[in-house]
């Protein structure tokens, strides 16, 4: 598990671990010196060794003051640059005493020297510690002088903690910032890190640990992403002796006559993800556009209403089906009118298996949010961003401007785990601890990959997986076959049926 934390929560991490022995300047040496084991790593077996580090006057500078030393000390070629003077916090000047105790010569910088500006330039690996965390505004135009020298070198660009220039608690970009190649964060990745569009100058982000005790860490909720074999713990074990009973009927109440596909998206990803039998419930006049496809499925036509949906005549169908199965998806292409409106609030208030509340069916509740509240069923809400704010009665660019909070506000309006979709989609069940998806990319937004992943969940919480990780696991495999997909065509090429074909390649990597 990879933490991400605001750089609050960091300070007094750090706070609590000065308290316990491990002294500041002990943390930083710690910092620099994991830092330098990184670029070690990724460059000792090359012919790369020009290096530049430029350096503020705070601790991220003190924290390239030991990068510095660390480097001279393995063989590479280091200049060291002061981008604004020497340095002024303590353990930054006793970082800088050593780094002269070393060998390694700094200089003020310079722009009407032209060797200075070709070692930034020129160099192979340059190290960015102007700022870190410890950035807010704007910076000046000398500052903002120094990010475009660096923006411009042929180098191999390297920031530690957050690329100078961003604000490490927050998404947006404020002004002129460096961008990395790769950004290694100590102790914690911060949400600059994860979030776009300032993760664009992120590059690779590697965490690092600087020898705080995990208990210490641990004492500190937050975001946290995981990793494939995190994962992997997620998936279903299936025994030899088993039947399809044992692994769960999923009922899709979906489609309509004018969205056929959603229904039948949803229910061909549940497949795949391994639920014992799916049931599709749509409307009868769909029949012919629903027997195309994902031939696995049970079949069962509903009264069609007058607008192509479900009638609302079929409750006592849909009743009896609910007794049946052990998860429910609604919503995929459900339409939004009266009938539709009262199948979804009669599947909220009976169902006593998860319910997956997707796409129609979540604004169809709208201005029903005690409906859901309600509902003696655990709830999964897989709202984008418009859906979102939809129910927060705000708009698509707030949710986007602070995903995490926006998370919160619905879990706290609906008590549901929820599923913020979109680049870096968050799920969370407590409003305490938030997980933040980093598969996927913009090759998947296009009309029905919410229902893929809508069907994926829907398939793993039918097979009595509990139903936040059913969320994580499938937004996570979603995300990396998506991945997949785009590589193997394009990100222009990748669609919902191609991520489905890939669904059960992308779980077999995970298994074996």
């Amino acid at each position: 598990m990879v933490k991400i934390l605001s750089c609050s929560q960091v300070k007094r991490i750090e706070e609590t671990a000065s308290e316990s022995g491990i002294s500041y300047l002990r943390l930083m040496e710690n910092a620099g010196s994991a830092c330098a084991k990184v670029i070690r790593n990724r460059f000792d077996k090359t012919d790369l060794r020009n290096v530049t580090v430029i350096c503020g006057k705070g601790k991220n500078g003190g924290d390239g003051f030991v990068i510095a030393r660390k480097l001279n000390d393995n063989g590479y070629k280091v200049n060291v640059i002061l981008a604004m003077g020497k340095p002024s916090a303590d353990t930054a000047c006793e970082m800088f005493a050593r780094l002269g105790d070393s060998g390694v010569e700094a200089e003020l910088f310079d722009k009407s020297n032209k060797n200075q500006l070709s070692r930034i330039s020129d160099c192979d690996i340059l190290v960015d510690c102007i700022f870190g965390t410890g950035f807010t505004g704007l910076p000046d135009e000398r500052t903002a002088e120094i990010f475009e020298l660096i923006n411009q070198s042929r180098a191999y660009v390297i920031s530690v903690d957050v690329p100078s220039g961003l604000c490490a608690d927050s998404s947006e970009i404020n002004g002129p910032a460096v961008k990395a190649d790769l950004t290694v964060a100590a102790i914690a990745c911060k949400y600059a890190l994860v979030y776009y569009p300032s993760a664009e100058y992120a590059g690779e982000v590697k965490v690092v640990s600087i020898g705080i005790p995990e208990s210490i860490i641990n004492e500190f909720s937050g975001g946290f992403t995981l990793n494939e074999n995190e994962i992997k713990t997620f998936l279903p074990k299936r025994k030899e002796n088993t039947s399809k009973g044992d692994y769960g009927t999923l009922l899709v109440i979906a489609g309509s006559y004018e969205m056929p596909g959603a229904a039948l998206m949803s229910c061909a990803s549940a497949v795949e993800c391994g639920v014992g039998l799916v049931k599709s419930a749509f409307p009868d006049k769909a029949y012919p556009v629903m027997m195309n496809s994902c031939p696995e499925k049970v079949l069962i036509p509903l009264e069609t209403n007058k607008n192509g949906g479900i009638s609302s005549v079929s409750l006592r169908r849909i009743e009896s089906e609910l007794k049946k199965c052990s998860a429910v998806l609604i919503g995929c292409g459900l339409g939004c009118d009266s009938d539709a409106f009262n199948i979804v609030k009669f599947v909220l208030e009976n169902a006593q298996t998860p319910v997956i509340l997707d796409a129609d069916g979540i604004n169809l509740m709208k201005d029903s949010i005690d409906i859901i509240k309600a509902s003696p069923a655990e709830i999964i809400l897989t709202p984008h961003p418009g859906e979102a704010a939809r129910l927060l009665k705000t708009s698509p660019s707030e949710v986007q401007s602070d995903r995490i909070a926006a998370a919160k506000a619905l879990y706290d309006l609906t008590g549901a785990v929820v599923v913020l979709k979109g680049s870096r989609t968050v799920v969370t069940d407590d409003a305490v601890n938030f997980y933040i998806n980093m598969t996927g990319s913009s090759a998947m937004a296009t009309g029905g990959s919410g229902d893929v992943l809508a069907g994926m969940a829907a398939s793993f919480a039918a097979q009595d997986i509990k139903p936040v990780k059913a969320a994580i696991l499938a937004v996570y495999l979603h995300g990396l076959a998506g991945d997949k997909v785009s590589a193997a065509y394009s990100k222009a090429g990748t669609t919902p049926q191609k991520i489905i074909n890939e669904l059960a390649k992308t779980i077999s990597s995970l298994e074996n």
